[in-house]
């Protein structure tokens, strides 16, 4: 039995050891790209602290991710500061703030073939990387070559980003499924980026020749098809440089479906990530219709469809995002901002429900509640409650409590 205990306990005394081991790893670099979960892990060296990590071909800009996420980060202290081979750079954490400038390698047009990193981190979260060594080579000498990128090509990697290839003198690539947003970039780099044209701001058809909105002094949003909801098996795209410097996209082939995805409401109160708690589910009997329960709900938020795949957002008046009201249907609009709250009150025991039209592209949601959490009431989802209309209104009758719909005692 002693045996046995020592044995457990050793157990648990490795899986505590585990759990605290600290991963970091390069993400952003042009090889890579900005998904935190392939991002490339250093390894730590016989001296504590102390980790190394040699990329194949190293160019264009960077961050240290931890435990392979986006908080707590290192990243540059400006703006523009790049790290040279040779070069030791003190590194600036923060352990909220993923915003923070990116870290820009070597010289600008220079990449570098089997780079060795140095990360040293000390136990105050202080960190310095160093740039040991590198073959230095001339990016703009190499021929450019040009990729599509999205949530379809393993979740916006540049490194698997599906390039154009000449066939018969025409640029053309073939995308297995194309569906929600994409975009084209240049060199397998983020430096040159091309997608929804800004004038426009219109969708991609089937033959019809775009001409995309470039890179300018912030990012083109990303292109869609014109109808969102679809995908395009086998698609089969041309990518056409022109003499003025635009750049047209033209979807040549491919067979048409509807993408099936699943709906979310990320947001303030249920978090950002497009797992259950956020999912709404089908309402059995009613033809596109979704619906979710929340305990509470309160902020800002947006409608998704598929892993932030397609998303929908804020109408506006003129510059001001329109906010959601409770108990009020909200027509959503693609590719919106976050869709403000209209005030900072918590409602309770909400039904979010979502109503689709495909074909027509109309997105609307519904948050509906009969009360409100605050300070001034002591409404308990677990205590009973009695329901009346007097004079046209709706009574809420707890515990000889008397509250309105809003939950405020009358």
């Amino acid at each position: 039995m002693k045996k046995f205990y020592a044995f457990a306990m050793a157990l648990v005394a490795a899986a505590a050891v585990n759990a605290e081991t600290t991963t970091y790893s390069l993400v952003g670099h042009s090889l890579i790209g900005w998904d935190v979960n392939k991002a490339q892990e250093f390894t730590e060296t016989s001296t504590a602290g102390t980790y190394e990590l040699t990329v194949e071909d190293l160019y264009g800009e960077c961050k240290i991710s931890v435990n392979h996420a986006w908080a707590p980060i290192y990243s540059a202290v400006n703006s523009g500061d790049s790290i040279l081979p040779g070069d030791t750079y003190t590194l600036n954490y923060s352990a909220v703030d993923a915003s923070l400038p990116n870290i820009k390698i070597g010289k600008p047009g220079f990449g570098y073939k089997n780079a060795l990193l140095r990360l040293v981190v000390t136990a105050d979260n202080a960190a310095t990387l160093t740039f040991v060594s590198g073959e230095e080579y001339d990016r703009t000498a190499l021929p450019d070559t040009y990729q599509i990128v999205g949530g379809f090509t393993n979740n916006w990697s540049a490194a698997d980003a599906i390039q154009f290839e000449d066939v018969e003198g025409v640029l053309t690539a073939t995308v297995p499924n194309l569906n929600g947003g994409f975009k084209i970039i240049k060199n397998r780099a983020w430096a040159e980026q091309w997608a929804t044209n800004w004038e426009t701001n219109a969708g991609l058809e089937m033959n019809v020749p775009y001409t995309l909105g470039a890179k300018v002094d912030k990012d083109p949003a990303n292109l869609m098809l014109a109808n969102p909801f679809a995908t395009y098996d086998n698609a089969v795209l041309t990518l056409a440089p022109q003499e003025n410097g635009d750049m047209v996209l033209t979807l040549v082939s491919g067979t048409f479906k509807v993408m099936e995805a699943n709906w979310y409401i990320p947001g303030s109160k249920l978090g950002w990530d497009c797992k259950e708690a956020q999912q709404f589910t089908p309402v059995e009997g009613k033809t596109n219709t979704y619906e979710l329960l929340a305990a509470e709900f309160n902020g800002e938020f947006k409608v998704v469809y598929g892993n932030w795949a397609i998303e929908f957002g804020a109408t506006k008046d003129g510059e001001t995002a329109n906010p959601w009201k409770i108990n009020e249907e909200y027509s959503c609009q693609v590719k919106g901002g976050n869709i403000p709250a209209a005030t900072e009150t918590t409602y309770t025991d909400c039904t979010i429900t979502l109503v689709v039209d495909y074909e027509n592209v109309v997105v609307k949601v519904l948050i509906e509640s009969e009360m409100t959490a605050s300070e001034h009431t002591t409404l308990t989802l677990s205590e009973p409650a009695t329901k009346v209309i007097e004079n046209g209104q709706l009574v809420i009758i707890k515990n000889g409590v008397r509250y309105n719909a809003l939950g405020t005692t009358l």
